[in-house]
């Protein structure tokens, strides 16, 4: 089935500690265990679906063909489910090191009550010898490491999120054969609404082709070879939403002279009291509209800008 759906249709293995073959490494047992808790894994094999439909057991000496229907009607149902999410998975793959950026991004809304964001190192195609039914069998993306759980705080069409790490390669893998798996899951309910892999060395190492890799540079996908960066926030011009040295505290609407320098003034208090009213802001107003600094922004934040801006101390 992974061959005939190779789009659509992602796995991740993990072993049991009392059933890897011998001379292998398959086992991670503190992980298993959390793995295994997570579903209410007893018999084994155990299938997870989507995060949501089990099957458990298989067939006499590693035989799966019996459960090709079993599996393909599984997987009919829900090919066609849709999701809001998309991930993709850049970095960089060196001989030792491997540095990623999962970005997960939105096209329709959905909550993010205990969403979180599952990343793992896999290997693929690992041919192994199971004295317990005295077969060869090629085990397909083991799970080698659990890099990574995140909140995903996003929830709003057009939004994304990036998680960025690094991790090694060990010797005892086949490096060619490693891959990267990211997931979407609810861990309330299980359900996986996203999966996303991509082979170590098929990562882009420079998204928006400007020269500077993804790790260094300060907007991974916007081209700006010379990374500028006016307000030192770390985020290039190039994709900044915000310019700090113009939104300062009460420049509530963000207006600027010639010069480039803020303006405080009386369009700044209708901008807070409009803000009061509807409750509706946008990002950058969001760290300039506390005026006296007590973290709540109310009816006071008007008066002392107000004050400010009559006293010429703007």
């Amino acid at each position: 089935m992974l061959d005939e759906f190779p789009e659509t249709l992602f796995t991740i293995e993990w072993h049991s500690p009392n059933y890897t073959p011998g001379n292998s490494d398959f086992d991670l047992p503190s992980e298993y265990s959390q793995r295994g808790a997570m579903y209410g894994v007893g018999g084994i094999p155990h299938t997870q679906w989507n995060g949501v439909v089990e099957t458990v057991g298989g067939y006499p000496n590693g035989n799966w063909q019996p459960m090709y229907n079993s599996f393909m009607n599984i997987y009919n149902n829900m090919v066609g489910d849709e999701t809001p999410y998309e991930i993709e998975i850049n970095g960089f793959a060196g001989d030792i090191e491997v540095g990623y950026d999962v970005t997960v991004s939105m096209d329709a809304d959905m909550s993010n009550s205990n969403q979180k964001v599952d990343i793992f190192v896999v290997e693929d195609d690992i041919w192994s010898f199971w004295a317990s039914v005295g077969i060869y069998h090629n085990a397909n993306n083991v799970v080698r490491n659990w890099l990574t759980t995140e909140d995903l705080t996003i929830s709003s069409t057009g939004e994304n999120q990036t998680f960025s790490g690094t991790f090694d390669l060990s010797d005892a893998w086949v490096h060619d054969s490693v891959k990267i798996v990211a997931i979407v899951q609810n861990y309330s309910t299980k359900q996986i609404y996203q999966v996303t892999e991509v082979n170590i060395n098929d990562m882009n190492p420079d998204i928006d082709d400007d020269g500077v890799l993804n790790g260094d540079d300060n907007c991974v996908s916007v081209y700006n070879p010379n990374q500028e960066d006016e307000d030192g926030d770390l985020i290039g011009d190039a994709c900044d939403p915000c310019n700090n040295l113009v939104y300062i505290l009460g420049n509530i609407n963000g207006d600027a002279d010639l010069d480039g320098s803020p303006i405080i003034d009386l369009m700044d208090v209708l901008t807070l009291v409009d803000y009061l009213i509807s409750g509706e802001f946008y990002e950058c107003q969001e760290s300039v509209m506390n005026i006296n600094g007590d973290n709540y922004v109310n009816v006071v934040d008007v008066i002392i800008l107000a004050q400010m801006i009559l006293s010429g101390n703007n």
